[in-house]
């Protein structure tokens, strides 16, 4: 038996004594309750600040109702998927939202897919509806094309130019024609609420369910650790199709009765200035995103009178020391680092800003226990190696589609990671390595199987292996190692063109090896740990 005596007990604040939650309603039993308790409660506060954009609480919860009228008319009830594929703006609140306020589940599309990739996810998950974005509108028709499954869609119109023609209809026309009274219906916690895709090692993604209960136990969790304030304001940087924007952010910013301030993507030119016009306090984003700030930025151009960050959290990928520290030094903000996965909703562990521990992705979050396993699920030793594997409500219903996936990562009550990792007597947790062969780029989450089989169906390759080639600062990059059927027969571009209308523009292998002969074990299974130590 583990003595957990030693481990560290954070100190939590009682929900009835956060300062934020003074006087609103502090217990839902579902998430769609919850924003529309919050809009009749602030519904003059600010729910998100988007450019020139302020929009309310009771702004975006009336927008949110008009969808759901809509979904309504188009008969999306109880259960039904409702998708979006739009670049990060304020209508995917006004879809999500609608879409949960039905008891519908609300998928997110991850933007930067092509036509086959499309195509398997809408034949997975059978939307009744799915919202593109016309940035976005080209490659999604193309996997329109190829699909089974042809939901109802709508363009949430944008700059961006396309031929496309596939929308029934425009989000724009739906927030002027429908009306504004209230849709919700009652729900259970365990109904599911959004659906999440994640990669496979298969090649194929697999669809996370998630439910109200993981969602809300995340939201008081994030509001119980004391760090937030009354009028903070959280910016939204990493895309909203991806579990960490959505789950450990905009919901419990809502929660507490904060503000999001949500900007398209990264960019290192509006970093500084987008922080210091909203008064942004806390932002979130994966190491090379800090990486490139420190880098780049020169801290004479922050105004530090009108500077109110306080907290940078960061995931995806363990964050270098000296970096964290250096950040610190540089612009007087303090990194936090944490870990998480979407099968838990998230966020798993996640750091403190005293004590800090080097090196470490800090404690369990509240709510959810963290141990160190074998294959055998018993708990190990502190300090010894093993599987990472976390148990408590933030854990999800399920694989959608997949009952074998779901119980192969679901034991005895606990979710197996796939990462390999150790803890100290303290309950601090240090990742050590991956037991899978996913490849994180930057954050984003790549399985070889995923390159690997297109490139298995062109006529000139014989036989193929991806693997992740270490990067200082996007943590990995794509490196896809090729035996050709005649030797010379392919350039290194020649196998990324050939990719390019297949996966998304970031799964392209940065580096292509041809190789003649590939390290195998005696039954012939290509040993991709010591194709990882050869030179590229």
């Amino acid at each position: 038996m583990i003595d957990r005596s030693q481990r560290i007990i954070r100190e939590l604040v009682p929900l009835e004594q956060v300062p934020m939650l003074q006087g609103k309603q502090i217990h839902f039993k579902n998430i769609a309750e919850m924003v529309v308790t919050r809009a009749r409660e602030i519904p003059d506060t600010p729910m998100v600040y988007y450019y020139d954009q302020v929009i309310t609480y009771a702004q975006i919860n009336r927008r949110a109702n008009r969808v759901a009228h809509f979904l309504k008319a188009k008969g999306v009830g109880r259960g039904d998927i409702v998708s979006t594929m739009v670049l990060n703006a304020p209508e995917i609140c006004y879809t999500m939202f609608g879409t949960q306020k039905l008891g519908a589940v609300a998928g997110a599309i991850n933007y930067m897919l092509k036509g086959p990739e499309i195509a398997y996810v809408l034949d997975d998950s059978k939307p009744k509806v799915v919202f593109v974005g016309s940035d976005y509108m080209a490659d999604f028709a193309a996997g329109l094309a190829q699909a089974r499954h042809q939901p109802v869609v709508v363009e949430v119109v944008t700059e961006v130019a396309h031929q496309a023609d596939v929308a029934e209809c425009t989000l724009s026309q739906i927030l002027a024609r429908h009306p504004v009274d209230e849709c919700l219906v009652d729900q259970s916690p365990d109904d599911p609420t959004m659906l999440l895709y994640s990669s496979g090692t298969t090649g194929m993604p697999k669809g996370i369910l998630i439910s109200h209960r993981n969602e809300l136990c995340i939201c008081r969790g994030k509001t119980v650790l004391g760090v937030s304030r009354p009028g903070d304001v959280m910016m939204i940087i990493l895309p909203m199709f991806h579990t960490n924007p959505l789950c450990v952010w905009t919901y419990p910013t809502i929660y507490a009765g904060l503000t999001l301030c949500i900007r398209k993507a990264f960019s290192p030119t509006d970093f500084w200035p987008a922080i210091m016009r909203y008064g942004v306090t806390t932002v979130q984003g994966v190491p090379a995103m800090y990486d490139y700030i420190y880098q780049a930025a020169d801290p004479a151009i922050i105004d530090r009178d009108k500077l109110k960050l306080r907290l940078a959290y960061t995931g995806a990928a363990p964050m270098p020391v000296p970096l964290i520290e250096a950040f610190k030094e540089k612009f007087g903000v303090q990194v936090v680092d944490g870990y998480g996965l979407t099968e838990a909703t998230g966020v798993s562990t996640t750091g403190t800003t005293v004590p800090r521990v080097t090196g470490s992705i800090g404690t369990a979050f509240p709510g959810l226990e963290v141990e160190i396993m074998d294959h055998n699920n018993t708990i190990l030793p502190y300090g010894e190696k093993g599987e990472i594997c976390v148990r408590g409500e933030p854990v999800m219903l399920g694989y959608l589609n997949k009952p074998a996936a779901t119980a192969e990562s679901l034991r005895d009550g606990w979710l197996h990671t796939g990462d390999i990792g150790y803890m100290n007597e303290q309950g601090y947790v240090f990742i050590a390595g991956r037991l899978k062969e996913m490849i994180n780029r930057g954050g984003e989450n790549i399985y070889p199987r995923e390159i690997e089989i297109p490139l298995e169906n062109h006529p000139k390759i014989a036989e193929v292996a991806v693997v992740g080639l270490p990067d200082p600062a996007l943590g990995e990059r794509v490196r896809a190692c090729v035996i050709l059927k005649q030797p010379g027969s392919m350039t290194a571009e020649e196998v990324r063109d050939y990719l390019r209308d297949k996966i998304a523009k970031y799964k392209l292998p940065e580096v292509v090896d041809f190789m003649d002969t590939f390290p195998r074990n005696p039954t012939g299974k290509i040993l991709k740990h010591q194709l990882k130590q050869t030179n590229p």
